[in-house]
């Protein structure tokens, strides 16, 4: 073989390799985000029981946290409630619930102040007045967080019902309309306690074995379907959160860890351009009312 015709075939050859090669990783492997937040924070019993819950979880190691959303009329006393005039509304109104008793209303600062101190990070959320992150939008399971004039867009994902079939947003709500139109029925207790995490579960192993985008749970302090739902998010917490290269953070958290990547590392992200994981086997432990 002449000279010329070896160089060409050793070209032809890193050619070949180089299509049947996988590509070089661009990052390294981002964590698994998985954030879990709840709306309309008012009932003191919730506060307790997820209070008690994650300090369960975090007894041996920092497992995982949670994102609070909490209005201002959530800490007026129904006493009160004729300080409060909202936009377009009569004085004293409101679509959401008012704090209750001063001595509820008490008890609601305390349980603030005690996840504070424990690390939620809600004021440090908060940047001279104004907002880091937006979670009012949608967007698809696998899609990674914007950031739009300056503002972290946390989106809920757009997932299908495992067992069911039919779309809904990963929030209680939407999974309670979807799966009986908002009735409240016993004997739909179980089947949407187990359709709805085996939904969590499959949303979180797509993401973790694929593209790693964060995932954005929504949760509400109410008991629908006779608290289905919050059995549900308890099961998948216990199963993921601690799993390596899992992080269960405040949304603050996340936002911290966004704000310190490179836009080629971001992009890198949500590309997929990294090393991808085996799909875990998570270890389910039923939680049983």
């Amino acid at each position: 073989m002449t000279a010329n015709r070896l160089v060409a075939a050793l070209a032809t050859l890193a050619v070949l390799l180089g299509v049947l090669a996988p590509a070089r990783a661009g990052v390294d492997r981002p964590p698994q985000f998985v954030v879990m937040a709840f709306d309309n924070c008012t009932e003191l019993e919730r506060w307790r029981e997820l209070t008690d819950f994650a300090a369960e979880l975090n007894k041996d190691g920092d497992r995982i946290h949670f994102t609070f959303f909490v209005s201002g009329i959530n800490f007026i006393a129904d006493s009160r409630r004729s300080i409060y005039e909202g936009p377009h509304q009569r004085r004293g109104y409101s679509r959401i619930s008012f704090g209750g008793s001063t001595e509820q209303v008490r008890k609601r600062i305390d349980y603030v102040n005690e996840l504070y101190r424990s690390g939620p990070a809600l004021y440090g959320a908060l940047k001279a007045n104004g907002f880091r992150y937006d979670t009012s939008g949608a967007a698809h399971a696998d899609a990674w967080p914007e950031k739009i004039d300056g503002i972290w867009r946390f989106n809920l994902a757009m997932l299908r019902i495992q067992g069911l079939g039919r779309g809904a947003l990963s929030m209680d709500y939407n999974f309670f309309m979807a799966q009986s139109r908002a009735l409240d029925d016993p004997r739909r207790y179980e089947a949407a306690r187990q359709q709805t995490l085996q939904t969590y579960l499959h949303y979180f192993k797509a993401n973790y074995a694929g593209n790693r985008a964060p995932l954005h749970i929504g949760h509400h302090f109410m008991n629908y379907q006779g608290g289905a739902y919050n059995e549900a998010l308890k099961s998948f917490a216990r199963a993921v959160c601690g799993l390596p290269e899992v992080r269960c953070v405040t949304y603050a958290r996340l936002a911290d860890f966004l704000d310190r990547q490179n836009a080629e590392t971001l992009a890198a992200y949500r590309k997929g351009d990294f090393a991808r994981a085996a799909t875990p086997v998570l270890n389910v432990a039923e939680n049983r009312r």
